[in-house]
């Protein structure tokens, strides 16, 4: 079976570990001296790499209910990103201490005068936001937590009891995650705006999430491979993973457009305020080119059955698609304080770098610390056999 302990040198470790700290100093710097733009950073980067932890999550846990078997050769990654969910769930708690400055109705006065603001009030308040969001994080941190554990059991068990465990755990996780997800969507993004609304917005949240944690799961993969530590991965392994991105970006487009569509041809005030604001005052580029990232891009790039089969083209396909994703996070998030778009800001730069390579140490660490190829696991003989 193969080992992971040499995954992550030490050089890249203390690579990582120094740009994690200049990153982090920085977005602390800006907390303190940009608070708006800061706290901005904070909550695009946090969001999104929780997201692509939760990916992984609910990556697992959609295939251990449907007794999927093809993807057990490389599921230590999707475990690994899931790893992160208690890290991120930590960056996003630092949001509370920013509450006035990135949402209007935590202002001081604000529900009072708004008469339309006031009707909210029951919800959107600060002790019910951070209670719910204390919440929602402990819950995915637990059944993350929970995965893993009967995952690592199934290692030292020869019967399938802790695999059959975890099908239950997934089954109750998803139904669990579905809500809450769609929930703190609500919440922590369309809030920033909170005389609009949109009934589908966490759908497109759970669609953002799904292409970009698959993109950045295939990434690891191939690179685990070129690495020789998991040669166990075949073609086949990589083409299902490139029609799940072609899939899931086909998904998340057939929302952003359901979402656009249904708005313009009501054309009602209080919904079309939110698409006005981006395709004005200097964020109409970025708006289109959300489109061409997340979708337009990926469709054709990936349309090809050879293209979905070389390792090589599909990290570039993959970069484009996690380029969108924190495109797309950031139009979601920016505009709501910053009405004339003034670019990528340092703060940003350096909350994306800081948290990133926070990401990118907890993984290999987690990846690091067991055997890559998941032993006794009752799907693993289909997998290895895999072809498509």
């Amino acid at each position: 079976m193969s080992s992971s302990g040499i995954v992550v040198g030490p050089n890249l470790r203390r690579a990582s570990l120094v740009v994690a700290a200049l990153g982090l100093f920085g977005l602390g710097a800006g907390l303190a001296l940009e608070p708006t733009r800061g706290f901005s950073s904070l909550l695009t980067n946090g969001f999104f790499f929780l997201t692509l932890a939760l990916g992984g999550a609910v990556f697992l846990a959609l295939n251990a209910v449907a007794n999927a078997g093809w993807y057990t050769v490389f599921k230590r990654v999707p475990e690994a990103f899931a790893s992160y969910v208690p890290v991120g769930a930590a960056s996003l708690l630092v949001v509370l201490a920013g509450l006035p400055s990135l949402y209007l109705w935590a202002r001081p006065g604000v529900m009072e005068t708004d008469h339309l603001l006031h009707k909210k009030a029951a919800f959107l308040n600060t002790p019910g936001f951070a209670i719910r969001m204390v919440l929602m994080l402990a819950l995915w941190a637990f059944f993350t937590w929970r995965l893993r554990k009967n995952s690592l059991a199934q290692d030292a068990d020869s019967s399938s009891e802790p695999t059959q465990r975890n099908v239950a755990t997934s089954a109750l996780f998803l139904v669990l995650f579905a809500i809450t997800f769609c929930l703190a969507s609500f919440d922590w993004l369309m809030s920033l705006e909170p005389h609009w609304f949109s009934t589908i917005y966490g759908l497109y949240n759970i669609a953002g999430m799904l292409e970009s944690s698959v993109a950045a799961m295939t990434v690891a993969v191939i690179l685990l491979k070129r690495a020789g530590l998991m040669k166990e991965v075949n073609t086949s392994h990589l083409h299902d993973l490139g029609k799940l991105m072609f899939g899931f970006a086909t998904l998340w487009a057939y929302l952003w457009f359901s979402q656009f569509l249904l708005i313009w041809y009501a054309n009602i005030p209080e919904e079309t305020v939110y698409f006005i604001q981006r395709m004005h005052h200097g964020w109409r580029a970025p708006f289109f080119m959300n489109v061409v990232l997340n979708w337009a891009l990926p469709f054709v790039l990936l349309l090809p059955k050879p293209a979905k089969r070389n390792p090589a083209h599909l990290c570039f396909v993959a970069g484009v698609m996690l380029t969108g994703r924190w495109l797309d996070l950031h139009l979601m998030i920016a505009p709501a304080n910053m009405p004339e778009y003034a670019g990528i800001g340092v703060w940003d730069v350096a909350g994306l770098l800081g948290l990133g390579a926070l990401f990118v140490l907890t993984v290999t660490r987690t990846v690091g610390a067991v055997p890559l190829i998941p032993r006794n696991d009752p799907y693993l003989v289909e997998s290895l056999h895999h072809h498509t």
